[in-house]
């Protein structure tokens, strides 16, 4: 199956990391931190494996880092 996370997830992990919302609506979400801005798609469902480690990697972290949060 691989990687499963929810666009709230990834929020949360990048909050986490120093982002924040900087705009959002109900089909995606702008968060920032300094000058880099990140795109998340908001979905009911859980973000396919290759668009949320795409949203990780802009971020400048790893699958592992997120998992890492999510255990603590």
């Amino acid at each position: 199956m691989g990687f499963v996370a929810t666009a709230t997830e990834i929020m949360a992990f990048l909050v986490s990391k120093g982002y924040h919302k900087e705009t959002g609506g109900s089909h995606g979400v702008k968060m920032a931190k300094g000058g880099n801005r990140i795109s998340i798609p908001m979905h009911k469902r859980d973000l396919k494996t290759g668009t949320a480690n795409g949203i990780l990697a802009q971020a400048g972290y790893t699958i592992n880092d997120f998992m890492n949060w999510r255990r603590q």
